[in-house]
């Protein structure tokens, strides 16, 4: 910025400050409650973390009693200050005291939510809408509601904003003219103005389901914008979180370019803290021009901070991905400035709207204006209903109009809104905080931000391939950021060309039939013919054949384990660091095929596009983190030497092991079964899935293309009854790893413990085995969170994850309300091919699995009560639709049976003791959770809960390498955790070897 004009802004900046010297920011002098609390919050970061989470939660409770509950739970601590009671009294150790009284909890937590929120329903905001008209201020009424997952729901946030619209103009119709307020140098302006949020209005919203959300929201946007249109109103598109943010300026254009809305006077949110807003923003200035050529209206854009940046900045970070917004609050200052200016430099293309409360930004906006000639009136100003009143007063007095986005809700669908208010006015960035809060000078808070060029958005996650020599510390595969558009299209360009039938190409580009794959054995590093083939299917166009695989009996098994044993010494003896570079490799070029073998998931194995990558990645975070687990086995265990003697710990491998590996992660588990094997030093027999042999045997090229000596790893598809089943009883297997069913698990564990003849060695096993998972749902857990997470838990690749979701346990409180959205979300989940993007349910593996699932549909019209079943399945595959069954016994089959298929039983819990008894009745233990946000019910969950893997306020599927180790215990299985620490252990046997250094009474020096 030229020295000139940002002398002009200070100054600005300086007289608004001094014009709003009169007022008070309400926030910080709510009562003498909220003002403490605040201030204490502000200077102690775990009482803040526990206030607003109480403020969260404050909505779900039930009663008194409840309340008073959480009070002692969120605020016994020792930094909540013993001074400030709530406004309720003081007694004990507790802040609140035993004199705390419900109502006045709910008053408190009340009078926060309404310093921000203009009323409960539209009558009720009129009354403060009209106090600001007066004062000088327009408004754009927000109508509370956050992302939406039935159509029911959708379908009622759009009849109130019906209701909204109508109730506005009616209101407003006998209001005093405000020519300041209702005019702008290129015409007219709306009296009413409306913000809508696109996620509560269509649902499926969401960048894989991105064709169904965008249609779910233009159906229910089109006759409501036309109102609007017919009676004058300004229509808002809010930008919400980033995930949402391309399907929201597609839907916001589309809509436009309809000729019936082509005259809807309408403008959409830019965020300034994202690295990808320029380039919105111009993309927007650049369309908004080509309307007005075709003498449509322009377009408005009102360009804002953002208001997730916490939130976006953790699920970047834990996914891997590069962060979508500025990490510094200087950048972001500085691409609010940069996009003002090309608004200015477009005044009559579009029409701007700056939202801030920072000085430095509102003055930025309108002293650039006033230097590139666009006239006060070509612009506005907006500011969010109660806050930073001071600055408010000081925008209207200058004449510069202002307009007040005012949010209109009740308590619950507005907390998530008042919480964000709350960060806001707490940040330790935060302007209103800086000048309102703590009093700093302003010259300090105006300085121009320091920044150098801006970086513009980050190209997607790509890893480097490890370097062999010094791993680094490991870090799980980013999964597919499906937001982006370039890891949609790969992924589009895979599976049309992994396709075995060329039936997923276009119209445009057709090709012939890629046809079956031939799939071989490999024994002593030779590839295996069979006489006899197995045929490997679309499980969802079973008449498409995807493979012929070798079907090898026990005459290959005996050689294989032959082979494996000679070649095994060699690779024993091979330094464990070039045991890890085979894994490092083997990584790399499963990351270099990615979407390829991601596609190839998707016809053999029925995966969903997200289901399948991240099986990919999961296969690469094995291989990378047991690379890694090696190296630090290698450097042997930790033993004391005394004096004299000295002590040391260390691992050798087993010898020749088996495994034996499922269909429903078809490279990820085999990969974490044969690298744990491979990279501790054991030559290993390698049984894929019958079903899925062409991804298992890419596995098998991947070691082999790594550089693993020949006859190490012996590949012999065929099926279990044969080929497994002798080497489970083979006396040259040390060590069997499977995963699959418990009754075959149950038979290897059995047949393992009897020593054959030539046997020198007592075999490990190593087995997982399913599970019968539960999921507690508690009285005040956020359904909003709950519900997607229970969907997906359940139904998520049809059921057939060991971790899969197969019994839900409802508290009472909220049971009916659950069970409601419940049915609604997985009423809209879309079944069919896995080839297209957007199912969410593809087919069942085989007709073995397709007949059992559907005895069990059958069963559960005899075991309970069906409150929803999906028949409207393809013809052709083998598919069963999503099943919810209630009033299910504990001791009905469907309660205790592993069905590995899309159906959930629900049970009804009266308090937190039946369901956790509930939820324990089962013989198996792998996975299960909790949705509570009650502290001590999650730590009792925590605590009680019978399950390898417990997760509390998430979905209970999705376990990742190295940060949620797999594996359960009961009759879920035995053996330590995959991609945990212990793992590697199974594969190998420890040798302590002390030597005495004591020699003629002389012993070397420590």
């Amino acid at each position: 910025m030229a020295p000139s004009l940002d002398h002009e802004v200070t100054a600005l900046a300086k007289r608004i400050a001094e014009l709003g010297s009169g007022q008070q920011a309400r926030v910080y002098n709510m009562s003498w409650w909220s003002e403490r609390m605040l201030g204490w919050a502000m200077s102690h970061p775990s009482f803040k973390t526990q206030l607003f989470r109480f403020v969260d939660v404050f909505p779900a409770t039930h009663g008194d009693d409840d309340v008073l509950r959480h009070v002692q739970e969120y605020f016994d601590g020792p930094e909540v200050p013993r001074m400030l009671d709530l406004g309720m009294g003081l007694a004990g150790h507790l802040p609140f005291g035993d004199s705390v009284t419900a109502s006045v909890a709910r008053h408190n937590i009340a009078r926060m939510a309404q310093q921000f929120i203009v009323g409960r329903d539209p009558a009720e905001a009129v009354a403060g809408l009209r106090q600001q008209w007066r004062l000088g201020s327009g408004f754009v009424v927000d109508l509370l509601g956050e992302k939406t997952v039935t159509e029911a729901q959708a379908d009622r946030y759009a009849q109130r904003v019906v209701e909204l619209v109508t109730t506005l103009v009616r209101a407003t119709a006998s209001w005093p003219p405000d020519d300041t307020l209702e005019r702008d140098d290129l015409g007219p302006l709306p009296r009413v103005a409306i913000s809508l949020k696109p996620t509560a209005v269509g649902t499926r919203y969401a960048p894989l389901t991105r064709a169904d959300g965008l249609a779910s929201a233009k159906g229910r946007l089109r006759p409501l914008l036309k109102l609007c249109a017919s009676d004058g109103v300004f229509v808002w598109f809010d930008m919400e979180q980033y995930d949402a943010k391309d399907l929201t300026l597609q839907l916001f254009e589309d809509l436009l370019g309809e000729p019936e809305l082509a005259g809807l006077q309408a403008g959409c949110v830019i965020q300034a803290y994202t690295r990808a807003g320029f380039d919105d923003l111009a993309h927007l200035v650049a369309w908004s021009a080509g309307r007005l050529r075709r003498g449509q209206p322009p377009i408005g854009v009102r360009l804002v901070k953002g208001a997730y940046w916490d939130a976006e900045t953790v699920h970047a970070g834990a996914a891997g991905w590069p962060s979508p917004v500025f990490t510094t609050k200087a950048q972001t200052d500085a691409n609010f400035e940069r996009c003002a200016r090309l608004l200015h430099d477009h005044h009559g293309e579009v029409r701007a709207a700056f939202a801030s409360h920072n000085l430095r930004s509102l003055a930025y906006a309108v002293t650039y204006g006033r230097s590139v000639g666009v006239p006060d009136s070509g612009y506005e100003l907006q500011m969010l209903y109660g806050m930073a009143e001071p600055v408010q007063a000081a925008i209207r007095r200058l004449g510069l109009r202002l307009r007040i986005y005012a949010p209109v809700g009740e308590l619950v669908p507005g907390m998530a809104y008042l919480v964000r208010r709350l960060l806001e006015n707490t940040s330790n960035e935060s302007f209103v905080r800086h000048r309102f809060a703590e009093g700093r000078e302003l010259d300090e808070l105006l300085q121009a931000p320091a920044v150098g060029p801006l970086p513009g958005p980050a190209p997607p996650a790509r890893r480097e391939p490890t370097d062999e020599a010094d791993p680094g510390p490991y870090r799980p595969e980013p999964v597919a950021e499906w937001r982006r558009a370039e890891p949609r299209a790969a992924m589009g360009r895979a599976v049309l060309a992994a396709d075995p039938a060329g039936a997923a190409a276009s119209q445009s580009s057709r090709r012939l039939p890629r046809g079956p794959a031939d799939v071989p054995a490999v024994i002593g590093g030779q590839r295996v013919s069979t006489g006899a083939l197995i045929a490997s299917v679309d499980p969802a166009r079973p008449s498409v054949v995807v493979a012929r695989s070798a079907a090898c009996g026990v005459a290959e098994a005996d050689e294989a384990v032959a082979g494996c044993q000679a070649a095994w010494p060699r690779w024993r003896d091979t330094a464990a660091g070039e045991r890890a570079a085979v894994l490092f490799r083997a990584a790399e070029w499963l990351r270099s095929r990615r979407m390829e073998l991601a596609a190839l998931e998707v016809f053999e194995a029925g995966k969903p596009w997200a289901d399948a990558d991240a099986d990919v990645c999961e296969a690469i975070d094995f291989c990378e983190y047991y690379g890694r687990q090696m190296h630090r086995l290698d450097r042997g265990g930790d033993v004391q030497s005394p004096p004299g003697e000295a002590n040391t710990l260390h691992y050798q491998a087993r010898g020749v092991g088996a495994v034996i590996a499922p269909w429903n992660f078809p490279l990820a588990i085999p990969a974490g079964m044969v690298s744990a094997g491979l990279v501790t030093g054991n030559a290993v027999c390698f049984k894929p899935a019958e079903q899925t042999p062409t991804i298992a045997y890419r596995l098998v090229e991947a070691f082999t293309a790594a550089g693993l000596p020949e006859g190490v790893l012996a590949f012999l598809p065929g099926y279990g009854e044969s080929v497994g089943a002798r080497l489970v009883e083979h006396p040259g297997i040390s060590f069997v790893a499977f995963t699959g069913s418990k009754a075959v698990g149950l038979g290897i564990v059995e047949t393992a413990a009897r020593s054959q003849p030539g046997q020198a060695h007592v075999k490990r096993v190593v087995a997982e085995m399913g599970g019968k998972n539960p999921l507690i749902v508690d009285a005040d857990a956020d359904l909003d969170e709950a519900v997607p997470a229970i969907v997906a838990s359940a139904f998520g690749y049809s059921g057939q994850k060991c971790s899969a979701l197969s019994r839900l346990v409802v508290l009472d409180a909220v049971y009916e309300e659950l069970m409601d959205r419940l049915i609604g979300a997985t009423a809209v989940l879309r079944i069919g091919h896995p080839s297209s993007e957007g199912v969410d349910i593809g087919p069942l593996i085989d007709p073995e699995a397709h007949q059992r699932v559907h005895r069990y549909r059958e069963l559960a019209a005899t075991e309970g009560r069906v409150v929803l079943r999906r028949d409207d399945a393809p013809d052709e595959g083998w598919f069963a639709g999503p099943m919810i069954v209630d009033s299910v016994s504990p001791s009905a089959r469907l309660a205790r049976e592993e069905i590995f298929g899309p159906l959930l039983c629900v049970f009804r819990a009266t308090d937190l003791d039946e369901a956790i008894a509930l939820a324990n009745d089962t013989e198996y233990a792998l996975t299960g959770g909790a949705f509570s946000r009650s502290p001590a019910t999650i730590r009792r969950v925590a605590t009680e809960l019978r399950a390898g893997n417990v997760y509390i306020n998430r979905g209970i599927t999705g376990a990742v390498v190295g940060r949620q180790p797999f594996g359960g215990f009961g009759l879920s299985g035995v053996g330590s955790k995959a991609g945990g620490p212990d793992y590697l252990l199974q594969y190998v046997d420890p040798r302590a070897v002390t030597e005495n250094t004591l020699r003629q009474g002389f012993a070397p020096e420590a």
